[in-house]
């Protein structure tokens, strides 16, 4: 009798072990030119200051995020762009900009006035990706959308949204969020 119920309690836990590993653990990296691992949803913008990359546009007007809002940082090394990465505030206190947490980032390719320096997600690099060679990339995702100009995946909590010109089958943009916007106040 003692065996039967240590081998069910093994087996619930084994289970209860394997379904929260298939629910836990989905995460986006980014990884910017090799010096900055960012994570979606984790990464503070402090840290992305840190690893060197300047916003854009003055920090002055940024001195704060108000509560359950978010603000732009637009990502640069010298003349370089790296996106825009949208910083949250999920509290119900305002936080100072460098405390706010990458939740979205939007990259593109196709930037007139500036080079796209390498980012990485998840250990892919997309530029010049075509559409085929994205599915093959995401197939591990659920796809919800494939039109002309977009393709988008969910994964997990993470969505992919891939966008191209119009005629074109080359990637020219990337949007990843991790759903934090729908949380918050647009200001």
């Amino acid at each position: 009798m003692r065996i039967k119920e240590k081998l069910s309690v093994g087996i619930l836990l084994t289970g209860m072990l394997f379904l929260t590993s298939c629910s836990i653990g989905k995460k986006t990296i980014l990884t910017y030119d090799g010096t900055l691992e960012l994570e979606l949803g984790k990464t503070k913008i402090a840290q992305v200051a840190e690893a060197g990359f300047t916003d854009k546009y003055s920090y002055d007007a940024k001195a704060q995020i108000d509560s359950s809002s978010w603000e732009n940082f637009y990502a640069m090394k010298g003349d370089v762009t790296y996106g825009t990465m949208y910083a949250a505030n999920r509290s119900s206190q305002n936080v100072s900009f460098e405390e706010g947490e990458v939740f979205r980032v939007v990259i593109d390719y196709d930037d007139p006035d500036y080079a796209t320096g390498e980012i990485l997600i998840n250990g892919v690099n997309y530029e010049g990706y075509t559409r085929d060679q994205i599915k093959e990339a995401m197939s591990g995702a659920k796809m919800t959308l494939d039109s002309d100009t977009y393709l988008s995946f969910e994964d997990g909590k993470f969505e992919y949204t891939f966008r191209f010109e119009e005629g074109s089958e080359t990637v020219s943009g990337i949007s990843i969020d991790d759903g934090t916007d729908w949380e918050l106040v647009i200001n």
